[in-house]
């Protein structure tokens, strides 16, 4: 009696194991297409295993995979990186038109033109106030260029604050994860599904490395080296990108510094912001020390310009005038402030050279050569005016060429790594099926084998009372 007893409770305990294993199998398929849920297999441990010791019991294991996780991470932060870099290049790209229809290079080119024609009629005032309105075509061209950089900087700016606070949202969500999962006993499909989603949604932001500790919860580091998440402490990020290189993103929990140069230790979204505008930006515009070389192209074109002016004599006699104003206190201001002073009238314009050789159109001549010149005096860097324009928009088109094609080819490396991850833990329909069937089986055939001991329970029940009557 008291053996039938015992299998009658074991083969209850089975009952309720294969119950518990088919709720996982079931519970899988409501979650096929949950983001970040990671299959939940049921290990079935026999009689004498496990915490059950006499009873079969269930243990719940995910199957996510660290090292395939790790690797999809990765490449979403390098993917959206190269994305980012690819959107905001494109806008730089836009102020450089290399084609000479608009902007600086149009604008070079109309001067030129302009001084030409002075320099066939170098005592007409209507052309020499043409020549005047096309140097001031040019400070415009240059102001034009510098406001919308700085624009694209102020949106960059405001961009990377958007995407840390993304950040230190999501870190305090997983910082929150982790507190229940150190709570817990045993799997939570439904938290472990919001942690890895949650981390996920991270490294499209920001590259991270996360380490599992002994009690289950996790240590994320930003870039590496700053903390995001350790245990159930989130630490927030802040960013000025106005700040000195290193400086530029920091963290309440420390960390070591990331690379003076670019935004490459970060990846991801925020990655690209800082990169593009530390590697772009701040080289052409200037700022972090650097006088940017569109400010060197205006102030080594209108010194030039103002140079040979002031070396003239205007066809009166008289010496001429300096036509460019800007800023000389500030290397990095030159092409904002660039302009034609408004006091200077076109019989002030020198278009003669002086000296023995003196000729009536001699510095129109030199002004009209100026955008072109191979004169060593009048080029900057080893270069002509419209040549080193071309040397800035040939650097800039070449990276958004170059991070073009990256991102094409970091978005099949996602793609790749998320169909392995889903390959190694997401859920198939068709070895669902298998196993609810199997488990289904397994249950019907424990239940027909309670049935088969209650009725050998009741026998014997019987048998006992006969022979005591």
């Amino acid at each position: 009696m008291t053996s039938l007893l015992s299998s009658l409770q074991g083969v209850s305990a089975a009952l309720g194991a294969y119950s518990q294993a088919l709720g996982a199998e079931q519970n899988n398929v409501s979650n096929s297409a949950t983001p970040g849920y990671a299959a939940v297999r049921a290990v079935i441990q026999p009689v004498g295993f496990g915490a059950g010791g006499g009873t079969d019991t269930v243990v719940l294991q995910s199957a996510g995979s660290a090292q395939a996780d790790a690797i999809v991470q990765a490449a979403t932060s390098q993917a959206s990186d190269s994305q980012t870099q690819t959107q905001q290049l494109g806008l730089v790209n836009q102020q450089f038109d290399i084609t000479g229809s608009t902007g600086i290079l149009a604008a070079l080119q109309q001067f030129s033109t302009a001084f030409a024609s002075l320099a066939v009629t170098p005592s007409d005032p209507s052309v020499t106030q043409g020549a005047l309105s096309a140097a001031g075509n040019v400070a415009v061209a240059f102001n034009t260029v510098a406001e919308s950089l700085d624009t694209q900087s102020q949106s960059l700016q405001s961009s990377a604050q958007s995407t840390v606070s993304q950040i230190n949202n999501l870190a305090g969500q997983i910082a929150q994860y982790n507190v229940e999962v150190r709570g817990q006993t045993e799997l939570n499909p439904g938290v472990d599904a919001s942690q890895r989603s949650a981390l996920t949604q991270l490294s499209s932001l920001v590259g991270v490395t996360v380490n599992k500790n002994a009690d289950g919860t996790l240590n994320v580091l930003a870039g590496g080296s700053i903390p995001l998440v350790l245990g159930d402490q989130a630490y927030s990020l802040q960013a000025n990108l106005a700040a000195a290189p290193g400086s530029q993103i920091t963290s309440t929990g420390g960390g070591a510094s990331l690379s003076a140069t670019s935004g490459a230790s970060l990846s991801g979204t925020l990655g690209g912001l800082v990169d593009t505008y530390n590697n772009t930006i701040a080289p052409i515009l200037g700022g972090n020390s650097q006088a940017g070389s569109l400010n060197t192209l205006a102030q080594g074109f209108a010194s030039t310009v103002n140079s040979l002016l002031t070396s003239g004599a205007t066809t009166s006699g008289t010496p001429g005038v300096p036509i460019f104003t800007y800023d000389t206190t500030n290397s990095s201001n030159v092409a904002r402030s660039l302009a034609v002073s408004s006091s200077v009238t076109p019989d002030q314009v020198a278009v003669a050279t002086t000296g023995s050789a003196a000729q009536s159109n001699g510095v129109a001549n030199q002004l009209a050569g100026l955008a072109g010149s191979s004169n060593p005096a009048y080029q900057i860097g080893g270069l002509a005016p419209q040549d080193y324009f071309s040397l800035i928009a040939q650097s800039v088109g070449q990276k958004l060429s170059d991070f073009t094609a990256q991102s094409t080819s970091d978005q099949t490396s996602l793609t790749s790594a998320t169909a392995n991850q889903t390959a190694v833990e997401g859920v198939s329909l068709d070895q669902e099926a298998v196993n609810i069937t199997g488990y289904q089986r397994a249950w019907e055939a424990s239940a027909k084998l309670v049935s088969v001991i209650d009725n050998l329970t009741l026998d014997a029940v019987n048998l006992v009372g006969i022979q005591d009557s």
